[in-house]
């Protein structure tokens, strides 16, 4: 291959330990006439052969690799691979859901690429423009493996713009319902693949889910903040809770998790409250409600490196309206699933907050993301949910 990217001394070491992002100023110079998209051999200085990749001059990841194979051709051969062991991955996954992320970018082996399913229904997102290249391979070795009913196009991100794309959404295969019924752990969720947040529901918050259950009675009070259609809300209803209370800013995500509310049965009391969280939780301090467990899993509030002071800051108001509006020996879980808020951010924020107001903290757990969101020990950003779950104790 002419096209050659050759990567600065010492940087190559970082791509042999299976990191796939080379970025602008880790490249000492090109080879060969390069446009957008392209894939390239990567070399070092010596223009031995380190691995291949796509490259964009638009994103600051000027490479993206996908293997360190010299002689792998990446064709649709190699994309039915990839797609077919991740689908096989989660495989037993289905004894406690239908819906899953059957495919996850990098993780998986194909930088760009997000695939949920929703009980045969797939959201898919070609977030980059090498992977926006192989949208034919891609989606004919989903159809080949997966068997899907439909498959319909959230390639709405900024991914794409930054990557100097267009936006795409659309039905590309067979057909997609207004909504989708989807079982999660024996939980119905009504899932709108077209107009719901990012590609319909959030599948990572599954194992923080199943955590919290066990701390729920028929006493329990409820908050969830930043509830969207009501993942946690409805965990807490159906563990039997008395009353849970939503919040989320979104009035189209609140009249689904009234939905959802009517659609399992639930017996214990469920309302919901629009607007901003950090006003609604300051206005409730002034009531006289309190609550046993709140969870506060707020958006990504830190997109950049640059940002960490001050998500730190908000996820400190978070935390203290938090412990604010806690029983005695009441349960604060916070998420982050910003990638720049370590956990250790999370933890320090988090016990700022409780001595502020004079609180002894116990730490019942961390929960991730799950495993169909992979995190790949030698790629740190691949680890992006991270919840601290803590009780006030004496």
């Amino acid at each position: 291959m002419s096209k050659r990217i050759i990567v600065k001394s010492e940087k190559e070491k970082k791509i042999l330990n299976f990191y796939p992002f080379i970025y602008k100023d880790e490249v000492k110079a090109t080879m060969g006439t390069l446009e957008n998209g392209d894939l390239v051999h990567i070399v070092d200085e010596k223009l031995n052969f380190i691995a291949k990749g796509y490259i964009n001059d638009n994103s600051n990841i000027y490479v993206r690799v996908l293997t360190l194979n010299k002689d792998e051709i990446i064709n649709k051969e190699f994309i039915y691979d990839k797609i077919k062991r991740a689908y096989e991955k989660r495989g037993k996954l289905d004894s406690e859901t239908n819906s899953k992320r059957i495919f996850y970018s990098e993780a998986d082996g194909l930088s760009g690429l997000i695939v949920d399913e929703f009980d045969k229904y797939l959201s898919i997102q070609f977030r980059t423009l090498g992977i926006e290249k192989f949208r034919m391979e891609i989606i004919d070795s989903i159809i080949e493996i997966v068997n899907p009913k439909g498959i319909f196009e959230r390639s709405d991100t900024e991914y794409r713009v930054k990557e100097g794309i267009e936006e795409k959404t659309g039905i590309i295969y067979g057909e997609i319902p207004e909504k989708v019924i989807m079982e999660d752990n024996g939980i119905k969720f009504i899932v709108d693949i077209i107009e719901g947040q990012k590609t319909g529901f959030f599948l990572d918050q599954r194992e923080s889910r199943k955590f919290i259950k066990k701390y729920i009675d028929s006493e329990t009070i409820f908050l969830d903040v930043f509830s969207s259609t009501g993942g946690f809300s409805m965990t807490a209803l159906q563990s039997g809770a008395k009353k849970v209370v939503a919040i989320d800013k979104e009035s189209d995500a609140l009249h689904t998790a009234k939905e959802n509310y009517r659609l399992n049965n639930y017996s214990g009391e469920f309302s919901t409250l629009e607007g901003d969280a950090f006003q609604i939780l300051k206005d409730m301090q002034n009531e006289k409600m309190r609550y046993d467990i709140i969870i506060l899993d707020p958006p990504s509030l830190i997109k950049r490196k640059e940002d960490r002071n001050k998500g730190r800051d908000l996820f400190m108001s978070l935390c203290d309206s938090g412990f604010k509006l806690l029983k005695d020996e009441g349960i604060l879980g916070i998420c982050t699933c910003a990638y720049h808020m370590q956990l250790q951010d999370l933890i320090e924020v988090t016990r700022m907050a409780a001595s502020e107001n004079r609180l002894k903290l116990e730490v019942l757990g961390v929960t991730y993301q799950p495993e169909d969101h992979p995190w790949i020990l030698h790629m740190p950003e691949t680890l992006y949910l991270k919840c601290l779950w803590v009780r006030i104790t004496k």
